[in-house]
């Protein structure tokens, strides 16, 4: 039944229809969007030329080079001023003196600024031409101001004096008292601390005199019935005399004497 159907003709043409308003809707819509892309772009090109060119007129323009510096002034040189002209001609005496006194160089060359200053060479105000600002009367042109030219140089200072020697007693440690000891006495161990069964160290304070003589002893730690006995063996204690700058001297240290029972 549906194979013989024949389609009608107004069917037909509805259908073209739609299909040449479907094509020519579909060439608007790509002229249109292309329209617009075209446009676009071109809006974007022309900002951007736009945007370039207020850039260009808003930077400052580079700053203009330097002048030259100007040609180097020719110096000027200082008028040269002459030294005074002195007469060193020799004048021959009309009799021979009888004795001939050496003068010293000093008085010469003061006696020879001194008969220049006379015709007006030397000592006039305001000084000598090419003297040195500061300079003394009587001086030379080119002078050194303090300077006693051949004048014999001062006498140098006097040599430091010897130090003194210490007048206390100089400390030494326990290892140099010992090693300079030359009679060490044991202490004798006390009956009442032996009975008691006390032990333990005791250290005495000694002073040695300038011959190696124990002059002092006290006792400054230890238990004190060992004080006793330790101090009397200190006492007996002699040593080599200390030199110090070429002089003996005395001496003060600690000895620590140990007290152990057997």
């Amino acid at each position: 039944m549906f194979d013989t159907m024949v389609e009608s003709t107004s069917h037909i043409e509805d259908t073209k229809r739609r299909s040449a308003f479907m094509a020519g809707t579909f060439v608007i819509w790509v002229i249109g969007f292309t329209a617009l892309v075209i446009w676009q772009v071109w809006t974007a090109a022309t900002e951007l030329s736009q945007a370039a060119n207020d850039v260009t007129l808003l930077a400052p323009p580079p700053p203009p080079p330097p002048p030259p510096p100007p040609p180097p002034a020719a110096a000027t040189s200082a008028p040269q001023t002459k030294a005074p002209v002195i007469d060193d001609t020799f004048t021959a005496p009309k009799e021979v003196p009888k004795e001939i006194k050496e003068i010293p160089k000093q008085a010469q060359l003061r006696s020879r600024v001194g008969d220049a200053g006379s015709s007006g060479a030397a000592g006039m105000v305001g000084g000598v031409p090419g003297g040195v600002p500061g300079g003394v009367p009587g001086g030379v042109p080119g002078g050194v101001p303090g300077s006693t030219g051949d004048a014999a140089p001062p006498p140098p200072p006097d040599p430091p004096k010897d130090t003194q020697v210490q007048s206390g007693p100089v400390r030494r440690s326990e290892g140099v008292l010992r090693g300079s000891a030359i009679n060490r006495v044991q202490p004798d161990y006390p009956a009442v601390a032996k009975s008691a069964r006390i032990q333990g160290d005791v250290v005495v304070e000694i002073v040695i005199n300038e011959q190696g003589e124990v002059v002092s002893a006290r006792a400054v730690s230890g238990p004190a019935l060992l004080q006793q006995a330790a101090v009397s063996a200190a006492r007996r204690w002699t040593f080599k005399p200390t030199i110090l700058n070429g002089q003996p001297v005395k001496v003060a240290g600690a000895i620590t004497f140990r007290f152990v029972l057997n």
